[in-house]
């Protein structure tokens, strides 16, 4: 698969903002425990970080790296309806996996934009789903889908 790199920061404990809050958001889709999704990287998420890399197989050091981010953002989460103004870790998998096939996502940030809107449309277009630029379940499944299958 090709297409837009993931460019996520490198976290550890003391790191704050939006970014932090993505990992909080994605830990408890995964089915762990950070503590409140307030941004703050404090002991709560670095210990269900560290319980999320040991489940995983990676080294449990409580830092975010590539291979955690990684499995954080690919690895198996509910699909939550997505639509224009929502953010996090889903709509990053929906861009990246929009941009590696073909569609005009020109940054992966998480953010679900006009142009993240656009190229869902234009995905919904081309698989004869309902155009509407919101990615419930028929859209999460042909997105799910597009390995096997040539996009855009």
């Amino acid at each position: 698969m090709t297409g837009p790199a993931l460019k996520e920061p490198l976290l550890k404990r003391d790191a704050e903002g939006p970014v932090v809050r993505d990992l909080q958001e994605s830990l408890k889709a995964h089915g762990f425990h950070p503590g409140p999704a307030n941004g703050v990287f404090g002991a709560e998420t670095e210990s269900a970080l560290k319980s999320f890399q040991g489940e995983e197989g990676i080294a449990a050091d409580g830092v975010v790296g590539p291979e955690t981010w990684r499995r954080l953002i690919f690895g198996e989460w509910r699909r939550p309806t997505l639509e224009t103004g929502l953010a996090g870790i889903p709509v990053r998998y929906l861009q990246y996996r929009l941009g590696a096939f073909g569609y005009d996502i020109a940054i992966i940030d998480g953010n679900y934009d006009a142009r993240t809107e656009a190229a869902v449309r234009k995905l919904q277009q081309d698989y004869r789903l309902t155009v509407d630029g919101v990615v419930g379940e028929r859209t999460w499944e042909t997105v799910d889908s597009l390995e096997s299958c040539s996009g855009g």
